[in-house]
């Protein structure tokens, strides 16, 4: 079978580093008031020993103040193991790495926090979506 064709990012494995979902004590529904988004973080790195490979680092957190408005205080981080085949540049190797870690780290969080919340009193929680940004240029 040839190669030709084939995507130039592999996915190692995944797993989770931290996983923390609590039901919020007295938590009172409000029709009034949405919850908040999760706040979302992605990191991605290069491995210095080996520049083929990469990690991913995402981090979901949300009402970690325990809002009572809320059901739930969550702060989940996942992380993605990649490697490149050679084939990209740098740049588009990390590209690539980060919109794939994304969904993979993101869709795994939210699988998960689905599943633990509904064994949980208030039933399950599913988080919304993740839309993948550039960050903010620092301003100097």
């Amino acid at each position: 079978m040839s190669d030709q064709g084939a995507y130039p990012i592999r996915l190692d494995h995944v797993l989770f580093t931290r996983s923390v979902v609590i039901a919020v004590p007295d938590h009172v529904p409000s029709d009034d008031q949405p919850m908040a988004n999760p706040i979302n973080t992605l990191n991605t790195a290069q491995d210095p020993e080996n520049p083929m490979r990469y990690t991913v680092t995402m981090q979901t957190k949300l009402n970690l103040e325990g809002d009572k408005g809320a059901p739930y205080r969550v702060d989940m981080e996942c992380f993605a193991y990649f490697e490149q085949d050679g084939t990209l540049s740098a740049d588009d190797a990390l590209r690539g790495v980060a919109i794939n870690g994304h969904s993979v780290c993101y869709g795994a969080i939210r699988e998960a926090v689905a599943w633990l919340t509904g064994r949980q009193p208030y039933g399950s929680l599913m988080l919304g979506m993740s839309v993948l940004r550039p960050a903010k240029p620092n301003s100097a």
